[in-house]
């Protein structure tokens, strides 16, 4: 909630600007017309190839996948680390206040020289800390590569966490706190939490209080970096004007001084009640009612996954286009819109659906929820939506690759999820192979029969207007 490929590649590529997400599964916004956009863009047919080579350094203990492109002096490196996120973390708060504080100075620089180069020599680095996962992004010119070399490194192993820096960053998260708690999605997101999740890691706060931030020290956060960062966890994405030679020597130099095993230990076992009844709770700060819907999905890696990425498409994944969009919002105005998406962390892999509106027409819209999904569940898809979904998913699957800096989290996210270096081949054969059969199998084999709680599916809301319309 918090929350999310030299191998025979021999496909193409399109350069695009901007700046698209990427994520490995359909992330339920609403549908770019990918073919209408290339066939008006200035970059209407202009591709690379787009080879994947694979690139080890340190006695092959570091391991990256490299995407060379040498049209543009830039070059990004998108690294992580598995089980180092905040709900593996061997401290509460530890994750989060290192997030907030570690780019506040390191090695010679102190917090305003840091930002001052980076800003002067066009060096990105970011950080964030995730449930599962911490990640950082680095971009840079390659006529700094040197300068964002010392200050990646620096940055890693030589961190400032002074006091001053440490005590603003306990100030501004414990307003920015405050600030979450006038949000009906942070209320829908700590329902979710404390019902659907109970004791497990999960269900910690997205920013915890002022009592437990106040108990983690420098020392804490050193530590932190120290155990979690290492090579065993370590998944590496390299795009942009780097050759192999320079990829390999950037590792070495970066990466191996880590140590050669993470301290992090595997999440609890965590087995959701499918049966509980809905979770309620009223909210004084929103005239709207938002709900959420969660039920079981499929691992990334499963032969049903793309069957399912295709019926997902139909159902809700497309947007305003989708089968739920036109029966809730074109056919009855009753909400701006309704999504559902596939989604995966350690804890499990998931198939939502979410929507907000008015409290008093919540109702119905779980009615036509249940009664459009009845007909999806029971007929399956057409011929004609197979082949539409098909189709937008392999064009705006194109539209992803809009940056170095997005191609090596895609490549980072390869490793992450264990989808071989021949990915950006095989996903879009996979795509295209789905038949009608397999879609129409896999939802009734892999979906619920019903939408209705305590039969495999949970209903979560958050009801807008202090509940009195409820």
């Amino acid at each position: 909630m918090r929350n999310g490929w030299k191998i025979g590649l021999s496909c193409a590529v399109l350069l695009l600007g901007g700046a698209v997400g990427y994520v490995l599964w359909n992330d339920a916004q609403a549908p770019i017309d990918a073919e209408r956009i290339l066939a008006n863009s200035k970059l209407n047919g202009r591709t690379f190839k787009g080879e994947v080579v694979p690139v080890y350094a340190d006695n092959h203990t570091l391991h990256a996948y490299l995407m060379e492109e040498h049209s543009v002096p830039l070059a990004a490196i998108s690294f992580g680390f598995d089980k180092a996120g905040t709900a593996y973390e061997p401290k509460e708060g530890v994750a989060l206040l290192m997030e907030s504080v570690l780019l506040d100075g390191a090695g010679r620089f102190s917090r305003k020289e840091l930002r001052e180069t980076m800003n002067e020599k066009g060096i990105k680095l970011s950080v964030s800390a995730g449930n599962d996962r911490l990640t950082f992004s680095l971009s840079f010119v390659k006529k700094f590569e040197k300068d964002a070399l010392e200050i990646l490194k620096a940055v890693l192993y030589d961190a400032h966490f002074d006091k001053e820096d440490i005590e603003l960053a306990r100030r501004q998260l414990a307003m920015l706190r405050q600030q979450q708690k006038e949000s009906p999605q942070y209320q829908l997101n700590q329902l979710i939490d404390e019902t659907f999740y109970g004791q497990h890691p999960y269900a910690k706060d997205g920013i915890p209080d002022d009592t437990v931030l106040a108990k983690v020290s420098a020392q804490d956060m050193r530590d932190y970096l120290k155990q979690f960062m290492a090579k065993d966890t370590l998944s590496i994405g390299i795009a942009g004007d780097m050759d192999k030679a320079e990829s390999e020597a950037f590792l070495t130099q970066v990466f191996a001084g880590l140590n050669d095993k993470s301290k992090g230990t595997e999440l609890p076992e965590f087995k959701p009640d499918w049966k509980a009844k809905k979770a309620v709770e009223v909210s004084d700060i929103s005239a709207q009612s938002l709900v959420m819907l969660k039920s079981l999905g499929v691992p990334r890696l499963d032969a049903d996954f793309y069957p399912l990425l295709v019926a997902d498409y139909i159902l809700g994944g497309a947007g305003l286009s989708s089968r739920l969009s036109l029966a809730v919002r074109e056919n009855e105005g009753l909400t701006y819109g309704i999504y559902s998406f596939l989604s995966s962390d350690d804890s499990g892999d998931y198939w939502q659906i979410y929507f907000s509106t008015t409290p008093d027409n919540t109702e119905r819209i779980l009615e036509l929820l249940n009664q459009e999904y009845g007909k999806f569940y029971q007929n399956g898809l057409t011929e004609q939506e197979l082949e539409v979904a098909k189709s937008s998913l392999l064009s705006s699957f194109n539209l992803r690759f809009s940056s170095v800096s997005v191609i090596a989290e895609m490549l980072e996210q390869m490793q992450v999820q264990k989808l071989g270096i021949d990915f950006l081949k095989n996903r879009q054969e996979q795509v295209q192979a789905v038949t009608l059969e397999q879609v129409n199998d896999a939802i009734r084999r892999r979906l619920p029969k019903t939408l209705k709680e305590g039969n495999g599916a949970r209903l979560f809301e958050i009801v807008g207007g202090a509940g009195k319309s409820k």
